[in-house]
């Protein structure tokens, strides 16, 4: 089993985190690469003299602000070096007030450090110990497909509520719902799209499948 690599330049950072959520990561030494102290400083060389091995991981892991005057082109990095290897890339920080996720030649994940460093993170890594993760459950937990369909229906229901209009641009619905999320869950829905547009009904009809499926989650769940 390939292991995960957690690339964390502030050691006492992530002590604090885990002093709060009371994760144990020396737990994970079979299946986690904690590059704190020298291992960072020997990741982040090897990054920037382009020796680092990406496909020696699953997946990687790394505060966004890791590499200092560097970040920006070892982020490039990271990022074309798990496009190529196919291999998930998460990035955590402080500074990211919203998650995001993305799927597209590899997963892509962005999230606030407080979120990553929970207790997501420990039910995550037993999953993947067991053969039965998937990277959404560092955002939205052991429930994540029904929290997934939580959330959409919430930005739906706020979204029609604020928005009074008959009918919404195509990219207008993208930017403001996370309807793509739905596509993690097995929920199948095709919005009717016309000109780019998409008529206030169509939403609605949206919400009220979501709504289905959320009530038949909690039945045989």
């Amino acid at each position: 089993m390939k292991k995960i690599l957690l690339i964390e330049d502030r050691t006492k950072r992530q002590q604090l985190f885990i002093k709060e959520t009371e994760i144990d990561i020396s737990k994970y030494t079979d299946i986690v690469d904690n590059a704190i102290d020298d291992f960072y400083y020997d990741i982040a060389l090897k990054l920037k003299d382009d020796s680092f091995v990406f496909e020696k991981y699953s997946m990687i892991i790394s505060h966004k602000s890791a590499f200092e005057d560097a970040n920006t082109s070892i982020i490039e990095k990271l990022k074309n070096g798990c496009k190529k290897a196919k291999i998930p890339l998460v990035f955590f920080s402080g500074g990211i007030d919203e998650n995001y996720y993305k799927k597209s030649d590899y997963e892509l994940i962005l999230m606030n450090s407080k979120v990553f460093y929970s207790k997501n993170l420990e039910l995550f890594l037993d999953a993947y110990k067991d053969g039965n993760e998937n990277i959404l459950m560092l955002l939205y937990g052991k429930r994540w497909k029904l929290n997934i369909a939580l959330n959409v229906l919430e930005q739906i229901s706020y979204f029609l509520q604020i928005n009074n209009d008959k009918e919404f641009y195509e990219d207008e619905v993208e930017e403001n719902l996370d309807i793509h999320l739905l596509e993690t869950i097995d929920f199948s829905y095709d919005l009717e799209i016309k000109d780019d547009e998409i008529i206030r009904e169509e939403i609605i009809k949206l919400k009220k499948s979501i709504y289905s499926y959320i009530q038949e989650s909690i039945i045989y769940e």
